[in-house]
This record gives C-alpha cells, sequence and structure tokens, in this order.
C-alpha cells in the first residue's frame, strides 16, 4: 500500500476525493498568494479620476430628511410635481439679492441661501443658539459640521452676522 492508499484509509476517503481536496487547497493557497502580491500594487493611477464622493453633505442631508418623510407617512414629491430649482438639485436656489440676518433668521429663511438644506439650516440655528447668537467672524461657521470653505464663501455673500 502506497502512502496516498494509507492517507485514505486513515481519513476515510477515497484516493481520488483526497486528490479533489487536495487540488482546491493548492488553488486556495495560490490565490491567497496572488491576492496578497496584487494588493501591493498602486490602484491610484487608475482611480484619480473617480470622484471620491458621490453626494455632498448638503445632498447627503437631504436625502436623509426626504427619507425620514417618507417613513413617517409623508410623501415626498415626484419629479414632475417638483418646481424647476427643486428638479435642479440644492445649489439651485436663488435669493432675490438682500442679505439674510442671521442673528434672527429662520429655517425658511436660510434655505433660502444657495445650497443649505433643512437639516443644514437646523445645525446652523442649533450653533447660534449654542453661541447664544454671538458671532462675530464667518470663520466661526466652520464649526458647524457640513460648512466647508466653499460653503462658508456663499454664507459671506447671503449673511450679516449683526
Amino acid at each position: 500500500m502506497n502512502r496516498l492508499e494509507k492517507l485514505a484509509v486513515q481519513l476515510g476517503m477515497t484516493t481520488t476525493e483526497i486528490m479533489v481536496t487536495g487540488f482546491l487547497l493548492s488553488g486556495l493557497v495560490l490565490g491567497i498568494t496572488v491576492n496578497l502580491l496584487t494588493s501591493s500594487v498602486n490602484i491610484s493611477r487608475f482611480t484619480e479620476n473617480v470622484p471620491k464622493t458621490l453626494f455632498s453633505d448638503t445632498e447627503i442631508d437631504s436625502l436623509l430628511h426626504e427619507a425620514a418623510a417618507m417613513e413617517a407617512g409623508g410623501i415626498a414629491p415626484t419629479p414632475e410635481k417638483q418646481t424647476p430649482s427643486q428638479q435642479n438639485g440644492p445649489l439651485s436656489k436663488t435669493t432675490s439679492g438682500s442679505k439674510v440676518r442671521f442673528i434672527d433668521a429662520g429655517i425658511d429663511e436660510l434655505t433660502s441661501i444657495p445650497g443649505i438644506s433643512k437639516v443644514l439650516a437646523g445645525r446652523l440655528i442649533t450653533f447660534r443658539k449654542s453661541r447664544n447668537g454671538n458671532i462675530e467672524r464667518f470663520q466661526d461657521f466652520l464649526e458647524v459640521k457640513g460648512i466647508g470653505r466653499k460653503r462658508l464663501e456663499i454664507l459671506q455673500q447671503h449673511l450679516i452676522l449683526q
């Protein structure tokens, strides 16, 4: 009896089953080895034109708000029922050119600013309350989640602090 037959008797398997199992195990080891070798390849050159995020914070907040409204029984407007400014996204809002006083602005006034969703307007109001209305410079808005440099520039164009 050769080694393969002895092993088959000890394991209670046929020699064919042992050979197939050995083949599968060697394929698994080979696959893991190839995966480890290829994972060290720098793939950034293939993904440099792919956007880092698909949605901005404002768009995510708006989508979450709409989803919550749908779960609560409200129905989100379909594209046919939306106004043209709603169909173009959150950055397409227009204002009448007048500036909004941040110290007493409500959610509706803040959402009239391009790029400001209801969720972000709520965060701005919460931020204002936490500071007791004492905001002296626009740089302070960078502490609010969802406000970056670009959105800060928009706020500077549309808000009056005092």
